[in-house]
């Protein structure tokens, strides 16, 4: 990751990150989309304890591809947000 910010500015430095970051981006984003907290937490991977996490095998397979289209969409109005800016014409009566 360092090697391609370089192509653009070899001067560039990267702070200390792991993996385990863009996990966590990854659930905080997802609840700032608005998905379900059971779902993010089954997009990561994570299992759920108790009773739920006993008896509940279902998949969610859709759910869980909605969560990602929710972090998609989200992810991409950050990095190219919409240019929502009108200018106010000159002459106003």
């Amino acid at each position: 990751m360092l090697t391609e910010l370089r192509t653009e500015n070899p001067e560039a430095e990267l702070p200390r990150w792991t993996l385990h970051d863009l996990r966590r981006t990854a659930r905080s984003l997802m609840s700032r989309a608005g998905v379900p907290s059971d779902h993010a937490e089954r997009c990561l991977g994570h299992v759920l304890l108790g009773i739920r996490g006993t008896y509940d095998r279902h998949e969610y397979l859709n759910e869980k591809r909605h969560a990602f289209e929710a972090l998609a969409a989200l992810i991409q109005r950050i990095v190219n947000p919409a240019n929502n800016v009108v200018a106010l014409s000159e002459s106003r009566a």
